[in-house]
This record gives C-alpha cells, structure tokens and sequence, in this order.
C-alpha cells in the first residue's frame, strides 16, 4: 500500500476541519455570495503553484520557516475550499491563526505539519544552482 505524502494527508484533514467550522459557525459571507469550487486537477495545480510560489518568497534563513511555509499551504487550502473573498476578511488571518494553532497543539498534526511544510520548502526551491 503506497504511503501518502503529508502534504495530501494535512489537505484532508483540513478539509474535514473547514467542513466543522463550516456547521459551527457561518462565514460572514452568505452561500449566496460564495462561487462554488470548481475542483479537479487544473485547480489543484494552480494552487500547488500558488503555494511553491508564496512559499519560495520565505527567506532560507528565517527560524519560522516551516511554521510559515505551513501556514501558506493552509491559507491556500482554506481560500479554495471556502472561497478566494475571504483574502480581505480580517477575520480570515483570526480563522487561519486558530486552525493552525490547534494542528500544532496535536503532537501527530504538528508532526505531520513540520514534515510537510519540509517537504513544500525542499520542492519549491530553486531548481538552478549557483557556482
């Protein structure tokens, strides 16, 4: 049985936890406002582009790295799965902050998040070498 790369597992259960705060609290944003997600393989490499390239902005000595490399891919996933307006809602950095903090708070989701926030920062490297 092939193993899945953290970053697929992470996407899951984010999704799972988009989907509780969806029932416990609504969005500021009615349903009717929300375009609904289109889905599929041509969305999902726009958004492994998106994050390579928000996570290739982060600077190679910075100590928070992974923690900010984590927080770009669930920023990216929050906004695809519950709508790109929410960029501009202040409550949106309150949401994501929260989310994040109760993933580190568990010690396997924090594990799981170190790991893939590693593996986005080895994979949106540079490719060319310097020398």
């Amino acid at each position: 049985m092939p193993a899945l790369d953290p970053t697929s597992q992470l996407a899951a259960l984010i999704r799972v936890q988009v989907a509780s705060l969806r029932r416990r609290n609504k969005v500021n944003t009615s349903a009717a406002e929300r375009k609904p997600s289109t889905g599929g393989a041509p969305v999902a490499k726009d958004l492994a582009a998106l994050v390579a390239q928000r996570v290739r902005t982060i600077e190679a000595d910075d100590p928070s790295r992974e923690k900010k490399a984590f927080r770009v891919f669930l920023e990216t996933v929050l906004l695809s799965e519950l709508g790109q307006e929410l960029l501009g809602d202040p409550a949106f950095a309150t949401m994501v902050d929260h989310v994040q903090s109760q993933m580190e708070a568990d010690p396997e989701l924090a594990k799981a998040a170190f790991e893939a926030a590693s593996l986005l920062l080895k994979s949106a490297a540079p490719t060319d070498s310097q020398g």
